[in-house]
């Protein structure tokens, strides 16, 4: 009779793959706990005034949507929904197609006129620098409204955006890496005073914990952040269900799959003390 540890390491395989679709196919979603940092989040936005001046920035790629893109869509819906404006811009230059897609599909929702409640100014190449140059002025950063081609004196929103961020209430940015929210920190934060929130991947997150609460008022932390920041959000938005569903559900897959692992892998260590002891 074969021993436990010379198990075929297959069968594991096969055990978190069943683990894994069984899960899928059931659909399950449970809802979780919001942690300090999520709540922090929603509530820096929700404590703005009705009308302030939000820039949100676009620091990610397709590579990163997975994680990026709910957070990004629950921060749009709640932004219009509370009726802030939004200047939309971008460092890496494969988001703009996604920033105008979803405002595309959320602001009617909201009934909100582009020019008024928000604007595109689109990619700005430069990494940091670009950064800097967007803080030192927005107008000057960029020469021309990026949807429709047309001047920034077309946008009646610019005109309440002066340099050094003011106008601007608040900066979030979804970050997947460099430039993202530690060059934000760096550049916007640490020399013009602004409150900064970000939504950022798994790899990044540990590096955010010693930038809150002083330099960082807020942070959702990759599609564990996601899941509980669309259940704040989305209790009031009725479009969001189906994503706040989809998000419980694959979370609860990452857990019975994190469980299963940890199970197995008390149970080769206890039948590897077996052993030792009977050998």
């Amino acid at each position: 009779m074969a021993k436990p540890l010379d198990l075929d390491r297959r069968w594991i395989f096969l055990a978190i793959g069943l683990l894994v679709v069984g899960l899928y196919v059931a659909g399950i979603a449970a809802e979780m706990p919001v942690n300090t940092y999520v709540q922090s989040y929603y509530d820096t936005i929700e404590a703005l005034p009705e009308g302030s001046i939000v820039m949100l920035s676009a620091d990610f790629d397709p590579a990163s949507a997975a994680e990026l893109l709910p957070m990004y869509q629950a921060t749009i819906h709640h932004l219009l929904k509370r009726n802030l404006r939004v200047v939309n811009v971008a460092t890496w230059p494969a988001a703009p197609p996604y920033t105008r897609s979803e405002f595309d599909d959320i602001a009617p929702v909201y009934e909100k006129q582009y020019g008024t409640d928000w604007v595109e100014l689109g990619f700005k190449p430069g990494d940091d620098v670009a950064m800097g140059q967007i803080g030192q002025s927005v107008t000057s950063a960029y020469n021309k409204d990026d949807r429709n081609g047309g001047p920034l004196t077309d946008l009646p929103l610019l005109e309440e955006v002066g340099d050094s961020f003011q106008g601007i209430s608040l900066l979030v940015t979804m970050s997947a890496g460099y430039p993202g929210i530690l060059e934000w920190i760096a550049q916007a934060g640490g020399r013009y005073q602004i409150p900064i929130l970000a939504g950022t991947t798994a790899v990044q997150t540990p590096d955010l914990f010693a930038y809150y609460p002083s330099q960082l008022s807020g942070f959702l932390g990759a599609a564990t952040g996601a899941t509980m920041y669309l259940q704040l959000v989305g209790a009031d938005v009725p479009e969001l269900a189906e994503a706040t569903a989809t998000n419980q559900s694959r979370m609860l897959i990452q857990t019975g799959a994190h469980f299963l692992i940890i199970a197995l892998i008390v149970v080769g260590n206890i039948f590897y003390f077996l052993g030792r002891k009977e050998g």
